[in-house]
């Protein structure tokens, strides 16, 4: 599975302890590198914790994602991504 070049061991086991591993097995590796992409680009340095949390969101468009954290830029100010750090329920917002 793709997604333990991505996590530490431990991290990968909570994956697995909190997912399927047939929606494990349903995620695209070249769509979750894109948004997995998109979330360094704006500097989230917890990209571990969004797979662990809100693993739904590598699955959906990468521009919609896109679209989704420029609105929270444009709400939460140019340090967006330190506050959604410290309250991730932030991200929630991008399933709406």
């Amino acid at each position: 599975m793709f997604l333990e070049k991505y996590l530490s061991e431990v991290k990968f086991n909570l994956l697995l302890d909190t997912y399927e591993e047939f929606y494990l097995n349903d995620l695209d590796e070249e769509k979750f590198l894109e948004i997995y992409n998109l979330f360094k680009k704006y500097n989230f340095y917890f990209v571990d914790d969004i797979i662990l949390n809100y693993l739904e969101i590598f699955f959906m468009n990468k521009e919609e994602v896109e679209n989704k954290l420029l609105e929270l830029k444009a709400k939460l100010g140019d340090k967006f991504n330190y506050k959604i750090g410290n309250d991730m329920r932030y991200l929630e917002s991008i399933f709406n």
